[in-house]
């Protein structure tokens, strides 16, 4: 009954095309979405989804089609262009519907499509009085129409988000670089005519003084689309031709860009010493001749394409027979004017045959140039040979196929080109659209470029090549035609351009290094952390990277979302290099909304955009108030001191934490207390001076008598008896622990 609904038309090859009907004969007891049964189509299962009061409005219903697979069971890489059309209609009367279509490419990004807005709600339940209502009897039927699209291309109806060339089509385009568009489809047709490719490799051009030349940069060129996976600049090149920002943005004719290209090749001085020539792959050979009063004069030259008329010509076979055709003025030459013949005849063709279309012409009646949007068809394959001279060499074949062709979209003052090149002599055509590679179609190659009445997309080149040769022509480049020389110094300048990239980056961020509580713990060795130590080293220097702008209250956050800390529980202290080599925590990092992390390590005398801090966490549980930590100043009574602990039974060193404490307390309660030892225990104090100096402090004096700061490292080790020590005691205290580290290291670096 419904089956004859079907808004949905096209052309294009499909794979399957099921319709399903879904009946909902109580609508208001529908909840706010409902999921229709499954149904396959195309391999591929569907439902439909709709949600009775709107999804995200109150006014209209919404439908949508989307995928009917369960959570895991989606196949890799699901991509499905598809065309459907979901009709809403009632079932005692028929008449009565309403259907909308759509195209989409379905996939795991973008598993389903409708419409929001199917239609208003007021309406759909007959509140305006409209007949006939479709759910005045409270029941409807949806039947979605689905047609899976077979596509050979991979892109219809693509969406392009994160479309990445190189994977889908194995090639890369080139970057606009303001208005080039001409100059990027000239340079793919140049690049993929392999033997103009392997000649232009051939040129011995690595003597330093033919660096920076058009020919150089075209062979770097080449290399680049041949090797790399991202679009590739032309900028290069474009110097080399003496350009600068301003001819960026200048349009030019493709055909006359071709000329001054193989122009600039043919008279290169290293083209000369090379066995195949530019005249070898593009050069055919012409014959214009002139007859006045019976007397005939010729003249034998080459041409690299032909321009053909367009304008009131309807096939390339019709215009090629208007180029060879025969010019007199016999019936319009005046009185006392001579009698003249002119015309041109074809000796040979080369086996890369360009076709410059003349699409532009002059208007009389407009007084200007205008495009030429002619109907003008081309076929894929044609025979030359009717074309040619009759003392032509027909030993071979001159049948041409179809390779390449340019198309320009817009009109005399503006517009854009791409081109459809085949790669390989029977392969697939591919659509190279400046940055963008994508598969095509023949019929889109083709007769999707004819033209006609206001259509202003059309070719304006065609490439055919010799079909005897083809095979030589487009014979595949590997890397081993590729001089090393190339190869090397296109490597060292892409290394020294990333150098100078990351400087430039570099003067705008600063690197820092985390010093945790946790790697203070970890840490078994000198000071609070090493930053010779690998990242995966749980006592290492936790990398982060900041704009210098970043104020130290944003910078606390991030470090906070970092390390999973609560930023509001976190102090950072700007450590410094002492002149023994040590790096300690100098002073906390105030003001935080106001002052940018470059002022902080600027004033703390960091250099080379780097620098360590101490993350200070305050004691107390996530989401409370931090208590108040006290104030710490250059020269105030309170200081921030560290300690490790020396355990001689295990022959262990490692961080225990950091404390606040004033300058007169005495030192050895404070070391009782943050140990959480009982009175009485004995234990020796040294402090971390450097690696070869490392200090006795009495307990028994305040850390000001024993001339301790900021950021300075006490190393305790409690007392135990003799037979608790171990058999093999390496270090009877801290002093020769570290000892026995410097000398490791020392025999680490000399063997």
């Amino acid at each position: 009954m419904m089956a004859e609904v079907l808004p949905v038309k096209t052309d294009l090859t499909t794979e399957e095309q099921v319709h399903f009907t879904w009946r909902l004969p109580n609508w208001t007891e529908l909840g706010k979405v409902e999921h229709s049964p499954k149904f396959e189509c195309g391999g591929s299962k569907w439902q439909i989804v709709v949600h009775p009061y709107g999804n995200n409005s109150n006014e209209h219903l919404s439908i949508y089609l989307k995928h009917g697979y369960e959570e895991g069971e989606m196949p890799d890489h699901w991509n499905t262009p598809v065309q459907f059309a979901l009709v809403l209609w009632n079932t005692n009367d028929p008449s009565a519907y309403i259907a909308k279509d759509a195209n989409h490419r379905f996939s795991a990004d973008q598993d389903d499509w409708g419409f929001t807005k199917f239609r208003d709600l007021r309406r759909l339940l007959g509140y305006l009085g409209d007949r006939p209502s479709l759910l005045g009897n409270e029941e409807a039927n949806i039947t979605a129409y689905v047609r899976v699209i077979k596509d050979d291309t991979g892109v219809l109806w693509h969406s392009f988000y994160n479309y990445d060339s190189k994977k889908t089509t194995g090639l890369v385009g080139l970057k606009n670089l303001g208005a080039t568009g001409y100059l990027n489809v000239i340079l793919q047709c140049f690049y993929f005519t392999n033997a103009f490719r392997k000649v232009v490799y051939q040129l011995p051009l690595n003597d330093v003084s033919k660096k920076n030349t058009l020919l150089w940069a075209l062979q770097r060129l080449f290399y680049s689309l041949q090797s790399d996976d991202k679009p590739v600049s032309a900028l290069e090149l474009t110097r080399a031709m003496g350009w600068g920002p301003r001819h960026l943005f200048m349009q030019q004719d493709v055909c006359e860009m071709i000329r001054v290209l193989q122009e600039q090749f043919e008279h290169a001085p290293e083209a000369s010493s090379l066995e195949t020539k530019l005249t070898d792959i593009f050069c055919g050979k012409m014959k214009s001749s002139v007859i006045v009063k019976g007397d005939e004069q010729s003249r034998l030259e080459h041409f690299l394409d032909i321009s053909l008329n367009v304008q009131n010509i309807s096939s390339l076979e019709e215009s090629f027979r208007d180029y060879i055709s025969e010019n007199s003025n016999e019936e319009q030459a005046a009185e006392g004017v001579p009698k003249t013949k002119s015309g041109v005849t074809l000796e040979s063709f080369p086996p890369v045959l360009h076709l410059h279309l003349k699409r532009y012409a002059y208007n009389m009646s407009q007084r200007q140039m205008v495009k030429v949007n002619d109907r003008f068809s081309y076929p894929e394959e044609f025979d030359a040979s009717p074309y040619l001279s009759p003392d032509a060499d027909m030993s071979e074949p001159w049948i041409y196929r179809l390779t390449g062709v340019v198309v320009h979209s817009g009109g005399m003052l503006g517009g854009r080109y791409w081109v459809f090149l085949r790669p390989t002599p029977n392969g697939a055509f591919f659509k190279l659209d400046d940055d963008r590679v994508t598969r095509a179609m023949l019929k889109n190659v083709i007769e999707g470029n004819y033209g006609g009445e206001e259509q202003t997309t059309n070719a304006y080149m065609l490439v055919y090549m010799r079909k005897s040769r083809i095979n030589d022509i487009l014979a595949a480049v590997t890397d081993a035609d590729v001089p090393a020389y190339i190869k090397t110094q296109l490597a060292e300048d892409r290394e020294a351009a990333e150098r100078l990239r990351k400087e430039m980056e570099d003067q705008h961020y600063i690197n820092i290094g985390l010093i945790s509580t946790s790697s203070f713990c970890n840490h078994s060795g000198f000071d609070l952390t090493s930053s010779n130590l690998d990242h995966s080293d749980t006592s290492s220097l936790i990398p982060i990277r900041v704009r210098k702008e970043t104020t130290i209250r944003q910078l606390g956050r991030q470090i906070g979302e970092k390390l999973q800390l609560d930023p509001e529980r976190i102090t950072l202290w700007i450590c410094i290099n002492r002149q023994n080599g040590t790096c300690r925590p100098y002073e906390p990092l105030l003001c935080p909304e106001f002052t940018a992390i470059e002022k902080a390590c600027r004033d703390a005398g960091c250099k080379e955009n780097k620098a360590n801090i101490w993350v200070e966490v305050s004691p107390g549980e996530a989401g409370l108030s931090r208590p108040p930590l006290p104030q710490v100043t250059i020269g105030g009574d309170v200081l921030l001191i560290f300690i490790k602990n020396f355990d001689v039974v295990k022959q262990t060193l490692r961080g225990v934490g950091s404390i606040y404490i004033s300058k007169g307390a005495r030192v050895g309660p404070s070391i009782l207390k943050a140990m959480g030892w009982s009175e009485g225990t004995r234990f020796s104090v040294h402090e971390e001076v450097k690696p070869a100096m490392i200090l006795n402090v009495d307990p028994n004096t305040t850390f000001q008598q024993a001339e301790l700061g900021n950021g300075d490292i006490l190393c305790v080790q409690k007392m135990v008896k003799r037979d608790e020590l171990p058999s093999n005691l390496k270090a009877r205290d801290v002093t020769q622990y570290f000892d026995n580290l410097r000398n490791e290291r020392n025999k680490q670096l000399y063997s």
